[in-house]
C-alpha cells in the first residue's frame, strides 16, 4: 500500500508502464469502483454513498452530474453501449430531478445554489455537453427549464443583472451569465442571451485598475488580505469568460477586459527557475503556487488560450507555454510542493496537470506536452490503491490546509471519475482518437490539430 501523506520535497509513487492498454484497464478499474454507488430506477440512476450521503448529489463537481458525463466520455472511447445507457440514464435523472440540488446546496450564500461547480448551473453545463453531442430531447427540455430559472432568479436594477452579487466564475455571476448565453445560443433564445449579455456587462463595471498593471477583480473573501487571481473565484476565471462573451458578441467591451485581465495576471506573475506562475493570491510576497486547475496554469491559461485563438497574439502562447514550464520547474509531476499536496484530482493534482499538458499538445503539438502528461499518468497508476474486487480508487487530501484528510471519492472533480477521465484522454491521445467534449470552461481544442483561431468555434460563435 502506498503512502499517501504530504511533505514538500516527496516524491509520489509511479508506475513503470503507461501503455494505452494500461490506461485503458485502469479506466475499468475506477469504473468498477464507480459501480459501487449507482443506483437505478424508473427515471435513470444516480450515485449515492450511503455512509454520508443523505440527498443524492447532482452536482458536477462530486455528485451525478459529473458522472454522466465521465460515462459520456468513456463510451467515446470504449463504444461499449454499457458505458452509453449509464451516461443516457444519468443524464435523465439529473434532468428530470435538477430541482433537488436547489435543497442541498449551501443557501447561506446569495444564488449560491445556482453555481456553475456544484449547483444547479453544473448540472446544465453537463446537460448542455450531453445535448450538444446527442441533441437529447429530454436534456433540451431539461435545460430550456434550467435557463427560466436562472432567468427568473436574476436581480434586475437600473440595466445591471446579477445572481450572487459576486463576479466569480465557478461559484458566482461571470460562470451563470456564460451558462445563460450558451443555453440561449443552443437554443437560440434572444432575451436569454440579451440578459446573460447585461449580466457580463455588469461585471465589466467592476473591474477597475491595478497598481501592478492591467485590470483586476477585488475577490477578498474573509480573512483574505488579498485577492484570489486565478480561475475558480479570481480575476483569470472572471476574464475568461469576458474574452467569450466577446467571441458571441463582437462587443469591443468584452475583449478589452479579458486583455486588462491577461495583462494584470502577467504583471503579478513570478518568474521561476524556468517559466513563470501566478502565485494563489496577489500578494507580491505569496510564493505558494498551485499546480492544478483551480488556482493552478491549468485553469488560469484559459482566458490566454481564449484571447490566443481569437487574435492570433503570440503574447498569450508565450504566456501558457511559461505556465507550463514553470509548474515542471517546482518537480511537478512527480515532486509534492506547497501548492501540490498529495492531491491527484482533476481539480488541483496530478490529473489536472495532465488534462493541461494535453491541452497544450492538442493545441501546439509539441511533444514534450505528452511527454509530461505520460509522466503524469505514471504518477496516477502509482498513486492508484486496490480495494478489492478489480477496483481502484485514488486516495487522497481534498485541500491543501487539511493535508493528513485523506478521502476516497467517486466523483467528478475531487474523485476517481476525474481521474479515469484524464487517463482517458492520454489513451485516446495515445490510440490517435482523441476527441474530448469540451464543458464550458475549457477553450482548448476537442481534437488534435484544431486550428487554434479562425476556427470553427469561433466561426460558429458569431
Amino acid at each position: 500500500m502506498s503512502d499517501h501523506t504530504h511533505a514538500i520535497g516527496k516524491s509520489f509513487a509511479t508506475a513503470e508502464r503507461t501503455e494505452a492498454s494500461d490506461l485503458l484497464a485502469a479506466v475499468e478499474q475506477a469504473h468498477r469502483y464507480i459501480e459501487r454507488f449507482r443506483v437505478s430506477g424508473s427515471d435513470g440512476c444516480c450515485w449515492i454513498d450511503t455512509s454520508v450521503d443523505t440527498d443524492p448529489d447532482l452536482g458536477f463537481e462530486n455528485g451525478a452530474a459529473g458522472l454522466a458525463y465521465f460515462y459520456l466520455m468513456r463510451y467515446k472511447s470504449t463504444r461499449h453501449d454499457a458505458d452509453l445507457r449509464i451516461a443516457q440514464q444519468g443524464f435523465r435523472y439529473v434532468g428530470r430531478h435538477w430541482r433537488s440540488q436547489l435543497r442541498i446546496a449551501n443557501l447561506t450564500a446569495k444564488g449560491y445554489e445556482l453555481n456553475v461547480n456544484s449547483g444547479v448551473g453544473s448540472i446544465a453545463v453537463a446537460l448542455l455537453a450531453y445535448y450538444e453531442e446527442t441533441q437529447d430531447a429530454d436534456s433540451r427540455i431539461a435545460l430550456r427549464e434550467i435557463a427560466e430559472h436562472l432567468a427568473l432568479s436574476a436581480e434586475r436594477k437600473d440595466g445591471d443583472v446579477s445572481w450572487t452579487g459576486l463576479p466569480y466564475f465557478a461559484v458566482g455571476d461571470s460562470g451563470i451569465a456564460l451558462l445563460l448565453l450558451r443555453i440561449a445560443v443552443a437554443l437560440n433564445e434572444a432575451q436569454w442571451r440579451s440578459l446573460a449579455v447585461a449580466a457580463a456587462k455588469t461585471i465589466v463595471k467592476n473591474q477597475t485598475p491595478s497598481v501592478r498593471g492591467g485590470k483586476a477583480w477585488a475577490i477578498k473573501p474573509p480573512d483574505y488580505p488579498h485577492s484570489f487571481p486565478n480561475f475558480v473565484i479570481g480575476t483569470s476565471g472572471i476574464g475568461y469568460a469576458m474574452a467569450v462573451f466577446h467571441a458571441y458578441t463582437g462587443d469591443e467591451i468584452f475583449l478589452a477586459s479579458a486583455r486588462a485581465a491577461a495583462d494584470y495576471l502577467n504583471a503579478i506573475s513570478v518568474p521561476l527557475k524556468e517559466g513563470a506562475l501566478v502565485p494563489l493570491t496577489d500578494d507580491p510576497a505569496d510564493s505558494t503556487f498551485y499546480l492544478g486547475a483551480c488556482h493552478g496554469a491549468g485553469g488560469t491559461s484559459k482566458v490566454f488560450y481564449q484571447l490566443y485563438r481569437m487574435t492570433g497574439d503570440a503574447g498569450y502562447k508565450r504566456a501558457i507555454e511559461d505556465m507550463s514550464k514553470g509548474l515542471l520547474s517546482l518537480g511537478a509531476p512527480e515532486t509534492q510542493s506547497s501548492g501540490y499536496w498529495n492531491n491527484t484530482c482533476i481539480c488541483c493534482g496530478t490529473a489536472a496537470i495532465l488534462q493541461f499538458q494535453l491541452a497544450l499538445f492538442a493545441a501546439f503539438g509539441d511533444r514534450h506536452y505528452l511527454d509530461a502528461a505520460i509522466r503524469c499518468a505514471k504518477v496516477l497508476l502509482g498513486e492508484a490503491e486496490d480495494i478489492g474486487n478489480g477496483a481502484i480508487a485514488w486516495p487522497l487530501a481534498e485541500t491543501r490546509l487539511e493535508p493528513d484528510k485523506i478521502t476516497l471519492n467517486k466523483g467528478y472533480m475531487h474523485g476517481s471519475a476525474g481521474i479515469a477521465a484524464a487517463l482517458l484522454q492520454l489513451y485516446q491521445t495515445l490510440d490517435g482518437t482523441f476527441r474530448w467534449r469540451r464543458l464550458l470552461d475549457d477553450p482548448y481544442p476537442q481534437r488534435n490539430g484544431e486550428q487554434p483561431f479562425g476556427g470553427a468555434y469561433d466561426a460558429a460563435a458569431h
